[in-house]
């Protein structure tokens, strides 16, 4: 009867954590970019729009992007299995000192800060490629030599450092242990312009 209500319990577990990381995504469509079916390249542009950010001590800050310097960078996928190329946009504030990496591959896109204390992200190309992060709503406009990508956050998203610290050569024990986390607000605003 122990191992029963065990194996129940730990079932319960497994299926809670799923549905509380199966709820940070949701299945979309394509990203409708002019740049989409392009194998590699690299262009330059601007970035516009403001992020607010919280801590974990509930500490805010506010990102500015006005007119900062941005890149889009297309790197081929010699496998080509789900998409011939990762888009990959960088952006840097007002300031220069703090980047945002936006990046799509097929159906999945991530979020990535980088802040003096490390690199925070949401989201992932693995698996079947198929995850938008839930909360951002994404937006393609193009006239003559410029494509607009807008993103909105439409609800608070938690992002953490986890994937930084394992870079850093920390084990996932450790790592689990030390991770931060912060939280772009619902109406931060990104606009990479690329030419």
């Amino acid at each position: 009867m122990k191992r029963i209500i065990a194996v129940l319990l730990l079932n319960f577990l497994i299926i809670s954590t799923y549905s509380q990381e199966y709820g940070k995504y949701k299945i979309e469509k394509n990203f409708n970019s002019v740049f989409k079916n392009l194998e590699k390249g690299k262009f330059a542009g601007t970035i516009n729009g403001v992020l607010f950010i919280k801590d974990t001590k509930d500490k805010e800050v506010i990102l500015d992007f006005q007119a900062g310097k941005a890149i889009l960078n297309i790197v081929h996928d010699s496998t080509e299995m789900y998409d011939v190329s990762t888009k990959e946009y960088i952006g840097w504030t007002t300031s220069g000192k703090t980047k945002i990496y936006y990046s799509t591959y097929s159906s999945a896109n991530k979020l990535s800060i980088e802040l003096s204390s490390g690199i925070f992200k949401i989201g992932s190309h693995d698996g079947a490629s198929d995850m938008v992060v839930n909360g951002i709503n994404y937006h393609y406009k193009s006239e003559l030599h410029t494509e607009y990508l807008v993103l909105t956050i439409e609800k608070d998203l938690v992002l953490d450092n986890f994937w930084w610290l394992r870079h850093q050569g920390i084990l996932p024990k450790k790592a689990y242990e030390l991770k931060k986390e912060i939280v772009i607000q619902a109406n931060s605003v990104i606009i990479f312009a690329m030419n």
